[in-house]
């Protein structure tokens, strides 16, 4: 009791509390309450009787305005005297026009030694003019104010007094009692450890609390209660959980076990306790056991999802994930241990890792299974390893039929052809789809090389048939290209040979095999050496532009100018169009080395305007792969933008470009002709339908093959027919209206045969070879001062 008397000392401190904040509170709220009444009771005072005077003042400056001019002195005073009737008015007066009294009441001093608080000017009207001014005091209503502001003190005084006393009271019976109630059951309840409830109701604030304190207590001691009944249930639960929980002791010994545990594993309880935890691992080392064990027990913190295999009683494994909570408490138990089963986990994740190896649409491992694969192959012995080969299959026409019949007929179609393939060869070999119509095989324990090319040969013959996609039929093909292991031992090289192998089927015709050889791999490393040369001379500038000049065979006069591409090496040998253009093209770098050759063509005649601005012109070839619509249109735009340019060029595209691209090219080559450009349709005479292309499509220029040209090897009969056809030719450009230029003149006799078939134009080795620019205009305006005869003898 003691106790709970001390801690009521500390109701006092808080009345104290109380009074502070309460008694300011109360005084300032009182202070302002008096002020605001005072303010309201004397504001409306002082507002009459600044009416009234203004009123009684209004009347009298009505009055006197309403006198003549003349009115005697005395009787205006008179007048304003009935101002003074007024107790609060001191003095009043009426000035002229000019400020100077005219009257005033009292009528001796006026407003001499009057220093009133406010004053009144009030103008006069009529005849009179001038004007009043008033003077008068608040002295009384002042008083007034005073005497009720010390009335309000001394009322606010004994109220304080009053509401300190008032609340003084209030406190300690409102307040104390439940307080020191609560005490007590307090200081009863933490000395007897037991709940003790607070008898005591109330309506108030107090009462909510001491009912949250019983309510508190009532919680407590069925809390208590509670907690008694979990530990009850706690062994029931840690035994009947479908959780594999065990505990070891500090030896590492199995102390306790889940009823789970024994379920999952098939244990008995009695094979289970105070047995080493170890003898239920599976480890291939008896050391790393014991390791582990020494992890789990010698742990500080908690050790979160240790991958283990728990040995079951019938021989099996489990593979889990062990988590485990020490014990800080330092008693028997070293640790509390739970294992989670991961079995349908690792199952999925097998799936999975099957899954990542596997082409979803074949059903067939995929490239990342067949390099797994390869890699195995490294751990056979090198005489089987050598027996073994690769066959690279890429289907011929494939993306045709996608394209034509759609990707869901392509995928039939891959699935079909996989089936086909997968007949060709035996279990043991491992068959692989790399990607889009790409697929691998590898041949082990071959007894003869040749074995490889014969099953290659009879996977492509069963391709041969047609394949039914639905109401369609689709013929393919397939290039394969047979690579041995006996060539290396890595498996990024063995499939890189194979891949050259297929392409050197595709260059030979498609729908045929081909072995890897290192003559295949030279011929490859000089290709990309090739391209790698035509990269460095895009990046370098090292292509030159020569020019062989046109020449109008009739009149002797130079007409323009082929331009023909060549690349410098680093040692000045010159590379040849005929090496450069076929790699250029598989690279796909034609699309850069043509705008080059078209930007330099343009700065030719930029640079030289006498020569190509009075109708001699420049020509430059197109790659058929460039006749798309996408470097036409960029073309074309180029070219618009300078017409003067445009006109001097001359663009020679040959038969199979207008072949393959027969839908569209000819409104690509209307526009490239409006921008002033010319077309002319080279290697005429060595296609099937030349003369079709004429009627088709707009071209300028007819650029006759050197083929018909030259009549070398042929019989007499022969060579008629060829005469023939360049009249033939000739007479039908002169119906049309397009020239003739025959290419490939390099004697006189050839040069006479086409002055009497009629042809207009020519070039070739009889006139010049291809020559730098600088060159080739200085051979032009040295040619223009010659004559045919000189020429004749020259030659």
């Amino acid at each position: 009791m003691a106790s709970a008397a001390s801690k009521l000392g500390g109701g006092h401190r808080l009345l104290k509390r109380f009074l502070i904040v309460l008694l300011p509170v109360f005084l300032l709220a009182s202070s302002l309450g008096l002020q605001a009444l005072r303010s309201l009771t004397f504001g409306d005072e002082r507002n009459q009787i600044a009416t009234r005077i203004g009123n009684l003042s209004a009347r009298t400056a009505s009055a006197i305005s309403r006198f003549p001019v003349n009115t005697p002195k005395p009787q205006i005073e008179g007048v304003l005297s009935l101002l003074l009737a007024d107790p609060a008015v001191d003095c009043a007066v009426v000035f002229d026009s000019s400020r100077l009294e005219h009257a005033k009441a009292p009528s001796r001093i006026g407003c001499k030694g009057h220093d009133s608080q406010t004053s009144l000017e009030i103008p006069l009207s009529g005849a009179f003019g001038g004007t009043l001014s008033v003077k008068y005091s608040l002295k009384e209503l002042e008083a007034r104010s005073n005497l009720f502001k010390s009335f309000t003190l001394f009322a606010l005084l004994g109220s304080l007094l009053f509401a300190s006393a008032a609340s003084w009271l209030a406190f300690r019976l409102i307040v104390g009692k439940p307080v020191a109630a609560l005490l007590r059951a307090i200081d009863i309840s933490h000395h007897s450890g037991k709940p003790q409830r607070v008898d005591l109701t109330s309506q108030d604030e107090l009462g909510t609390v001491i009912s949250a304190f019983n309510a508190m207590q009532d919680k407590l001691e069925s809390e208590s209660a509670r907690i008694a009944s979990t530990l009850r249930r706690l062994d029931q639960v840690y035994n009947d959980t479908p959780t594999m929980m065990f505990s070891l002791d500090r030896d590492g010994n199995m102390q306790t076990v889940s009823g789970h545990w024994l379920e999952a594993s098939g244990w008995d309880l009695s094979d289970v306790t105070s047995t080493p935890f170890e003898k239920f691992l599976c480890c291939p080392q008896g050391n790393d056991i014991v390791s582990i064990k020494l992890n789990i027990l010698s742990a500080k913190q908690p050790l979160r999802d240790m991958p283990l295999q728990l040995h079951c009683k019938d021989g099996s494994k489990m593979d889990v994930l062990l988590s485990s909570v020490p014990d800080v408490e330092g008693g028997d138990m070293a640790c509390l241990c739970v294992l989670s089963d991961i079995s349908g986990l690792k199952a999925a994740q097998n799936e999975m890792q099957k899954q990542a190896v596997t082409d979803h649409l074949t059903g067939l491992p995929n490239r990342q299974g067949l390099f797994e694969h390869l890699a195995s192959l490294k751990q056979q012995p090198l005489r089987q390893r050598q027996t073994a080969a690769l066959l690279f299959i890429d289907l011929d026409n494939f993306k045709a039929v996608n394209d034509t019949l759609g990707h869901e007929a392509g995928d039939e179609l891959l699935r079909a052809a996989a089936g086909r393939m997968q007949n060709c060869i035996s279990r043991r070999d491992v068959f692989a789809r790399l990607g889009g119509d790409e697929f691998a095989v590898v041949l082990e324990g071959l007894s003869d090389p040749a074995d490889a090319q014969t099953i290659a040969e009879r996977i492509i013959a069963s391709l041969t048939k047609p394949f039914r996609l639905g109401e369609a039929q689709a013929q393919v093909g397939a290039s394969v290209g047979i690579a041995r292991f006996a060539d290396s031992d890595n498996a990024d090289d063995i499939l890189r040979f194979a891949d050259m192998a297929m392409y050197q089927s595709k260059q030979s015709g498609k729908n045929r095999t081909s072995n890897y050889s290192f003559d295949l791999s030279a011929k490859i490393v000089a290709r990309e050496a090739m391209v790698q040369k035509i990269r460095d001379a895009l990046a370098h500038d090292h292509f030159r532009l020569y020019l062989q000049p046109i020449i109008d065979i009739s009149t002797m006069k130079v007409a323009g100018c082929e331009a023909l591409l060549r690349m410098e090496c680093p040692d000045g040998r010159l590379i040849s169009p005929g090496d450069i253009i076929p790699v250029a093209e598989e690279a796909g770098l034609m699309e850069q080395i043509t705008a080059w050759a078209v930007s330099e063509a343009i700065g030719l005649i930029s640079e030289n305007p006498q020569q190509f601005g009075n109708g001699h012109y420049i020509s430059v070839n197109l790659s058929p792969r460039l006749v798309t619509r996408a470097f036409m249109v960029e073309l074309t735009a180029c070219l618009a933008a300078i017409p003067a340019m445009a006109s001097s060029l001359v663009f020679e595209i040959t038969e199979t470009a207008l072949f393959k691209n027969d839908e569209k090219i000819g409104e690509l080559l209307a526009e490239l002709r409006r921008t002033g450009a010319r077309v002319a349709l080279d290697d005429f005479g060595t296609g099937y339908s030349s003369i079709g292309h004429l009627h088709r499509f707009p071209v300028d220029v007819i650029k006759l093959d050197r083929s018909l040209v030259h009549s070398n090897g042929m019989s007499g009969a022969e060579d008629m027919r060829r005469r023939a056809l360049i009249k033939a030719t000739a007479a039908l450009s002169t119906e049309l209206g397009l020239p003739i230029v025959a290419e490939g003149i390099e004697d006189e006799a050839t040069l006479l045969m086409l002055q009497d078939c009629k042809i207009r134009y020519g070039q070739g080795y009889k006139f010049s070879p291809p020559l730098p620019p600088k060159a080739c205009l200085q051979w032009m305006a040295a040619f223009a001062t010659r004559s045919v005869v000189a020429l004749r003898k020259a030659s």
